[in-house]
């Protein structure tokens, strides 16, 4: 019974020492996914996607222009972001901040590290893989963990829920202009205020998922990826699409009736300094993280 509760003690204490380490830690974490060329498996046929995007999203497209899709996949000389095209100040203003505590604060990285860097090029001169999409991000070991978004530039969907409220509104705002606001906003399902800004349409990517990193006594990388592939009924595919089209671009396509999926869902734990490999029979992610706790700049309280 003393030896039993000496290693109790034990415990304790080592678990006790893991949470102190754990408060005092920041990591940079890296990614690359990457597909099988010439892989034979087939996919899986569903109607309705996964929508990741309530997931932090450091990855949306630029408004200015969305196309160079392909150069968009990754950073610096290997291969550009998708924010390359935009100033520094515009990056800086779209980086979400979960916490103001320097260990914990959640932010984006668009530079490689050296390690990504050559796997990267590696990736681009093999012949049985190709790198799809890059990103990285630094965080802190304690909780919340922040559940992050990795995907390409080219939608395969795009859903408007609240595509009924923005007509309310347009309609309002021409109302007003012509003096009828009040009979406008008097219209059924004219619910939101009229300062509060909608929601953006849900964009469903080709390739899309979610990526994050927590740490009880461990770090744990876990990934849910897809790879999708529109498909079009025969009849949809010769019928007119329902939609407008624009003066000198090309009419809109029809609604895909249904999806190819290729998923990789991974869940483990892995080590700072190391490479990682989730591999998948379709998709597959290298991963590197680093512990950059002796970069943490800490003011002194005043």
């Amino acid at each position: 019974m003393r030896y039993l509760s000496l290693l109790i003690l034990i415990i304790i204490i080592f678990q006790g020492l893991d949470t102190a380490f754990a408060e005092d830690s920041r990591y940079r974490v890296e990614i690359i996914v990457l597909t099988h060329l010439g892989h034979d498996q087939e996919g899986r046929e569903v109607r309705k996607l996964n929508d990741f995007s309530s997931a932090l999203d450091f990855l949306q497209p630029p408004a200015e222009d969305t196309e160079d899709v392909e150069a968009a996949a990754a950073p610096a000389e290997v291969a550009p972001l998708p924010d390359e095209t935009s100033d520094a100040s515009t990056d800086e203003a779209l980086l979400p901040v979960i916490e103001e505590d320097p260990w914990s604060v959640v932010t984006h990285v668009a530079q490689m590290g050296p390690e990504m860097q050559e796997a990267w090029r590696r990736l681009r001169l093999s012949a049985p893989f190709r790198p799809l999409q890059y990103l990285a991000w630094e965080q802190g070991s304690n909780p919340p963990f922040p559940l992050l978004r990795v995907h390409d530039l080219v939608a395969v969907l795009v859903e408007d829920p609240w595509a009924d409220e923005r007509l309310l509104r347009e309609a309002a705002e021409e109302s007003a202009v012509f003096g009828d606001t009040a009979a406008s906003l008097e219209q059924p399902g004219f619910e939101i205020a009229e300062e509060e800004a909608l929601p953006d349409p849900i964009a469903y990517y080709r390739l899309d998922g979610t990526v994050s990193l927590t740490r009880s006594r461990f770090l744990h990388l876990a990934m849910a990826v897809e790879w999708r592939e529109p498909l079009f009924d025969e009849a949809m595919a010769n019928a007119p699409t329902p939609l407008p089209s624009i003066p000198g671009e090309p009419p809109p396509l029809p609604l895909p009736s249904s999806f190819l999926i290729h998923r990789l869902e991974q869940s483990r734990p892995v080590r700072t300094g190391r490479m990682e490999y989730f591999d998948g029979p379709v998709l597959g992610v290298l991963a590197w993280v680093s512990d950059i706790s002796d970069t943490v700049v800490v003011e002194p309280a005043e």
